[in-house]
């Protein structure tokens, strides 16, 4: 999706598509956040599981061998003891005075550990050959640990992504309200204009004494009904239409008529009625999107060059066609024609075409597209009913 920049006429501004870049990248940051996280903690977990199988391969070979001697049974036991590199231990006797401390950080405090590991109740009771007790407590290893937070990170990271979405796409959302805002305003200056141009200068050839008045008041009254319409089109855009059944014929003869006379010399303007098919349709608004799509194929020609509209029936479907010989679009911009905004003019603003879609699909129920378009031979748009 592109911004016009009313600023900047000949260029468009690429910042919805920045900020969808960037929001795939935020989400790609942290999908390899989590990936390499897992591996990491599965990584950690695969070493140890790996030192318990060689302990439990090597307890077996023992228990396997004739003549099982005391001090095979001590190197089974420290083998098992100096294997263990991640789960803190500590082995205290009845009195609470420590004798085996594993896997503890130096500057920790053992008293206070050992405390903390004797009201967790993780503590194995272990009875020496002198009859006394001792006891070994324990404690979560650091992947353990890692493997609790895992699931807090994770929602973590979902909702920063879900709040850097919403960043997105509200401004995203109220770059769009403003591109469609000076649209509108813009085509509504472009849509008074022409009116208002005309009937200053028929005021001003009131003016001359020797003039054909009947003429003149006829064509005055042609620019204030073009006013009217102007002003009923705007207003149905606001409300829900009012729709009737009536044929469509005249509501697109009035149309081509009305641009035959305010086109290029060089631009030859046609119509062709294969068929004259009623639907429900508002002639304001329905007239306006041909006005649009005509418009659009006028400047494709860039002066000289052939448009030709088709309205003609299909089952129970009716047909508009509007098709010009001009420049064509390239296959990436078909994709966009119709998004507000976007435009291949040099001083357009992409809003005839979003009105369109909206006019023929919102309130007429119908569908506006790009038939087909060739670079250097001219497009089709169609709308069904």
């Amino acid at each position: 999706h592109y911004i016009y920049s009313p600023l900047y006429p000949n260029h468009l501004k690429f910042h919805m598509k920045t900020s969808s870049l960037a929001l795939v990248a935020f989400g790609g940051i942290i999908v390899a956040l989590v990936l390499w996280y897992a591996r990491t903690v599965a990584a950690e977990l695969q070493v140890e599981e790996s030192k318990r199988v060689e302990q439990w391969a090597q307890a077996t070979r023992m228990l396997a061998a004739d003549g099982l001697e005391e001090s095979d049974v001590m190197d089974l036991l420290l083998g098992i003891v100096s294997q263990n590199t991640t789960i803190p231990i500590i082995v205290a006797d009845e009195r609470d005075s420590i004798l085996i401390v594993r896997n503890l950080d130096p500057d920790v405090d053992l008293a206070s550990a050992l405390s903390d590991m004797k009201s967790s109740g993780r503590a194995i009771e272990v009875a020496v050959a002198s009859g006394e007790r001792q006891w070994l407590y324990y404690a979560d290893s650091l992947t353990v640990r890692r493997l609790a937070y895992f699931p807090l990170v994770g929602i973590a990271l979902v909702v920063l992504f879900v709040l850097f979405a919403y960043v997105v796409f509200s401004r995203a959302r109220r770059a769009e309200q403003e591109r469609v805002w000076q649209g509108l305003a813009r085509e509504t200056a472009h849509q008074l204009g022409t009116p208002i141009t005309a009937l200053v200068g028929w005021s001003e050839i009131l003016a001359d004494a020797d003039i054909d008045r009947r003429r003149v008041s006829d064509e005055m009254r042609r620019d204030i009904q073009r006013l009217r319409q102007i002003a009923d089109r705007f207003s149905n855009l606001g409300t829900a239409p009012t729709m009737s059944l009536a044929p469509l014929r005249p509501t697109i003869e009035a149309t081509v008529e009305y641009l035959r006379g305010r086109k290029p010399r060089q631009v030859e303007l046609l119509l062709a009625v294969g068929a004259s098919p009623s639907a429900m349709h508002n002639a304001t608004l329905l007239g306006w999107a041909v006005e649009n799509l005509c418009r659009n194929a006028i400047d494709a020609t860039e002066g000289d060059g052939r448009v030709e509209v088709r309205l003609e029936a299909d089952g129970n479907r009716a047909i508009i066609e509007v098709e010009d010989n001009g420049k064509g679009l390239a296959p990436a911009d078909v994709r966009r024609v119709f998004d507000a905004g976007f435009t291949t003019k040099r001083r357009g603003w992409g809003i005839g075409l979003a009105l369109t879609r909206r006019i023929v699909e919102r309130y007429h129920g119908g569908r506006v597209f790009v038939k087909n378009s060739q670079l250097g031979r001219g497009t089709t748009f169609r709308i069904e009913l």
